[in-house]
């Protein structure tokens, strides 16, 4: 029998790894310092940029449009008063008045005045290739909404406004947005296609190679191939980065189903991308892997099938109830049909891979119907606003949990009876 090795050996090794990934976070940094000081240098600098989101608003009675941007050097947001049309994923160049802008707030991501936006043709082969897709998308669908539902779902494009009211109603936010979960699914779908192809070669061929590690491979370039060339959502950079992590160190016989394990990949991503030190989604992604991983401390997985089942079961309400809290600090809507996400959230790993064979053979649109009707049912949501000493408890019980199992059984109770609460005050308070 083979048996998992530990990541670390002696505590000397755990110091040489903290010294190289300090090395590795001040290098990359010092990085983001440089090319802050390039641009303001400059009094108005001219930055190339993608629109990844456009939308309109009004104030004192003056309609503008406002723009989210993706650059070289991240993420930000500018406003401007000119009469665009739509050019939501279109190449631009502007200049930005960066006057204001502390390196604090560039790495955070900002927001910044602009002027002289210009239009670009972008004729490469990645942007050829996401706007034949875009187009074959939307053609597989009778309505625009049904088009743009399944561009945010596929390539990372903003959710459309009724879609996420529907989200914040159902608390299936997560999976709209392209992250470690739609990872996970295409990974086993991934893994048992190329399986069934590559087990008959091995059989014949090559029966010396290690299945896992050269499927796996495979299976990792795909996921890596589709954030390039289709997708550069950072919730799913940081699923893709975990997962290659996760593999290297399985393939090496090392124990990952340890916090430790965790720690080091919140560690190493911090190291490599500074600026999720103020990603909201990071932080609640770290909590609900952590969540994952305290469940399978205290909780053995059984045997028997039926056992399995209501194991599984346990663990996706434990995880859905203990984000109640940080979550509603931070997004307060809520609905007592959040409750349904217990269901929805496992149905959508049968669904999201069914929907992609669909788009793949030109059915796209096979369940618009339902979608539709489903969209179109009335819910309302109230804010729920935890105070923030309620929220620090919270963050205390889950570092407390690392060793005791009461703090675990606690901060599930806290979360649950909160949740009590919020339907309390849905039907009787509101």
């Amino acid at each position: 029998m083979q048996f998992a090795v530990p990541l670390f050996s002696s505590f000397k090794e755990r110091f040489v790894l903290v010294l190289f990934l300090i090395f590795v976070c001040c290098a990359t940094l010092n990085f983001k310092y440089y090319q802050f000081r390039a641009l303001k240098l400059e009094k108005t600098p001219q930055i190339m940029a993608e629109v990844l989101l456009q939308y309109t608003k009004t104030k004192s009675d003056k309609t503008y449009f406002v723009l989210k941007l993706k650059s070289d050097f991240g993420i930000f947001y500018t406003t401007t008063y000119e009469d665009l049309r739509d050019i939501r994923h279109r190449k631009i160049l502007l200049r930005l008045v960066l006057e204001n802008i502390g390196f604090w707030e560039f790495l955070k991501g900002f927001y910044a005045p602009s002027f002289s936006i210009i239009l670009l043709q972008d004729s490469t082969f990645k942007s050829k290739l996401k706007t034949t897709l875009r187009q074959n998308i939307l053609s597989q669908h009778n309505t625009q909404i049904m088009g743009e539902y399944y561009l945010a779902l596929f390539l990372a494009d903003s959710l459309p406004k009724e879609w996420r009211n529907l989200a914040q109603s159902y608390g299936i936010a997560h999976i709209f947005a392209i992250s470690g979960f739609h990872t996970g699914i295409l990974s086993v779908v991934g893994f048992f296609i190329l399986g069934l192809l590559y087990k008959p070669l091995q059989a014949r061929f090559f029966p010396f190679r290690n299945f896992f590690y050269d499927v796996g491979s495979v299976v990792i370039a795909l996921l890596l191939a589709y954030y390039f060339l289709l997708t550069q959502s950072p919730s799913y950079l940081r699923a893709i980065a975990m997962g290659v992590v996760g593999f290297f160190m399985l393939w090496r016989g090392i124990n990952i189903w340890r916090i430790e394990m965790l720690f080091w990949c919140v560690v190493i991503l911090l190291a490599l991308f500074p600026q999720l030190l103020f990603s909201v989604g990071f932080y609640f992604s770290c909590l609900g892997v952590l969540y994952i991983f305290l469940f399978f401390k205290y909780f053995r997985i059984p045997q028997g099938v039926l056992k399995k089942l209501f194991y599984g079961i346990a663990l996706n309400a434990s995880t859905f109830f203990q984000m109640g809290i940080v979550v509603y600090y931070f997004f307060p809507p809520f609905s007592p049909l959040s409750l349904l996400s217990l269901v929805l959230t496992p149905l959508f790993s049968l669904y999201y891979p069914f929907v992609v064979l669909a788009h793949f053979l030109g059915f796209g649109g096979i369940l618009d119907m339902p979608l539709l009707w489903w969209l179109g049912l009335k819910t309302h949501t109230i804010a729920l606003n935890p105070v923030t000493y309620v929220f620090l408890v919270c963050n205390v019980l889950s570092i407390i949990a690392l060793k005791y199992k009461i703090a675990f059984l606690a901060l599930l109770a806290l979360n649950i009876t909160y949740f009590g609460y919020g339907v309390y005050l849905y039907f009787y308070a509101i």
